[in-house]
């Protein structure tokens, strides 16, 4: 069976397979060069034990850099260890981790390849369908999803194979195949509160709310194990919350909305709907306080104007006129008639394609950094160990961390222009909606000038 998935897997990723005959050629009539190298080769054990040893403690330690650096100069060195296989899928978890996926996808590919009989296999097939799912290649992701189903039902992994499995068809909009997948998850698996989260979003999006209400109530409900839970059961209330809001159950959808803390990075969201459910229920005294909690801590935010303009809706509600024609007066200053909205909004655009273009040659860099170390990892056991590695050692692993650690610089140069452009994305919306807030804080304005001179 494991070969029958192999040969799947292969067929649909286009494998190569390697070739070769030992790791070291035997000289058979040469008795005394024979005991010499077996001599060789029991050393190299020995050091290659305890290398991979130290690998994996900084692998189980999360310092998957240094776990890496230790694995790669591992291959380089032995190739012909006899725990390889163990050193290829460590190695492709470490480079996963630090998200270098195209180097993490060739290690994974050559272990399930080379060494199809190995415990490890699993684990090898199961990156791969990470990082297809990673690469939005649903489809292929499925594909193994379905050999590793198919051929190892009893794995340790299944139930993150599953979770990756449903997710890709519920990015596919097959929700009905993705709820019956999560489904599957086991109730004490990391992924469990994640898979009920994302069977919640597929019933809401097949308009079943009375099952979608079901999962999302029971992530909440579960018992935080995890920091991680925090996350996803803040989602889940947000999820409840807007829910709720859309039902016309406004205490519930602020119930929900109250469990969405200050460090959470929707809380100004959370504020805001609290702020628009309070102003339903003709609540204006508890809208003013979130709204002015929302205005003092997230007025730069996209939330700001809409903010003070429900904010001036409520002070005039209640009366306070001025107060409200300050709000408006606020709002209009954002947008006066004498500024140029329209060359701003062009400068900023102007702003956009620039950080565009910095972020594709970006791109373009990590993408030649991680082939530089891939082709640098040497992973054919068939030859001996070249002289040149033997001799430059201490160089070569010097280079190869370098090189990891300029990948990792050049990612997180990524990131930040990545956050720049959002940024930058985000300005252009808010310049442009900010005219249609002026507008309606004018017809405010004139609307509490209006009440506060009518007779009393």
């Amino acid at each position: 069976m494991r070969w029958a998935c192999v040969g799947i897997i292969a067929s649909l990723l286009v494998f190569g397979a390697a070739s070769g005959a030992g790791a070291f050629a035997i000289t058979p009539h040469l008795p005394v060069m024979q005991d010499n190298a077996r001599g060789v080769d029991r050393n190299m054990e020995r050091v290659a034990q305890r290398l991979y040893k130290s690998a994996l403690k900084f692998y189980y330690d999360r310092a998957y850099w240094k776990a890496a650096r230790e694995l790669i100069i591992l291959l380089d060195y032995y190739p012909s260890f006899s725990d390889a296989d163990g050193v290829l899928c460590h190695l492709g978890e470490s480079l996963y981790s630090m998200d270098m996926f195209k180097s993490s996808h060739k290690m994974f590919r050559f272990l399930v390849t080379k060494f199809p009989q190995s415990e490890y296999v699993p684990q090898g097939l199961y990156g791969l369908q990470r990082i297809q799912y990673q690469a939005e290649n649903y489809a292929e992701s499925l594909k193994i999803y379905d050999a590793l189903v198919a051929n190892y039902p009893n794995t340790d992994l299944m139930n993150g194979i599953h979770y990756f499995g449903g997710m890709a068809y519920f990015h596919l909009h097959n929700y009905d195949k993705a709820i019956a997948i999560l489904s599957q998850i086991g109730s004490r698996s990391e992924y469990y509160d994640y898979g009920l989260y994302t069977i919640g979003l597929a019933q809401l999006k097949k308009k079943n709310i009375n099952q979608a209400l079901s999962a999302l109530r029971k992530v909440i409900a579960q018992p935080l194990y995890r920091m991680e839970q925090r996350e996803v059961k803040g989602q889940a209330h947000l999820t409840l919350g807007f829910i709720y809001y859309e039902l016309a159950y406004y205490n519930e959808a602020i119930s929900h909305m109250r469990h969405i803390g200050p460090d959470h990075r929707d809380y100004p969201q959370a504020l805001l709907t609290r702020s628009w459910a309070s102003i339903k229920m003709n609540d204006f005294q508890s809208a003013i306080v979130t709204l002015n909690e929302l205005i003092k801590k997230f007025d730069a935010t996209e939330y700001g104007e809409e903010a003070h303009f429900l904010l001036g809706q409520s002070y005039l509600r209640l009366e306070f006129y001025d107060f409200a024609i300050q709000q408006y007066d606020y709002i209009i200053a954002q947008y006066p008639e004498a500024n140029n909205v329209a060359e701003r909004v062009r400068q900023v655009s102007a702003g956009l394609r620039e950080q565009e273009s910095l972020l594709e040659k970006l791109k373009v860099r990590l993408l030649v950094l991680e082939s530089k170390l891939i082709d640098s990892i040497y992973l054919d056991g068939s030859k001996q160990i070249p002289k040149y590695i033997q001799d430059h050692s201490d160089q070569l692993a010097k280079s190869k961390d370098q090189l990891i650690e300029q990948i990792l610089s050049e990612r997180k140069t990524f990131e930040e222009v990545s956050q720049n452009l959002e940024q930058v994305r985000s300005d252009i919306a808010r310049r442009e909606s900010r005219r249609h807030w002026g507008a309606y804080a004018e017809y405010g304005k004139t609307r509490a000038l209006f009440l506060k001179g009518m007779p009393k």
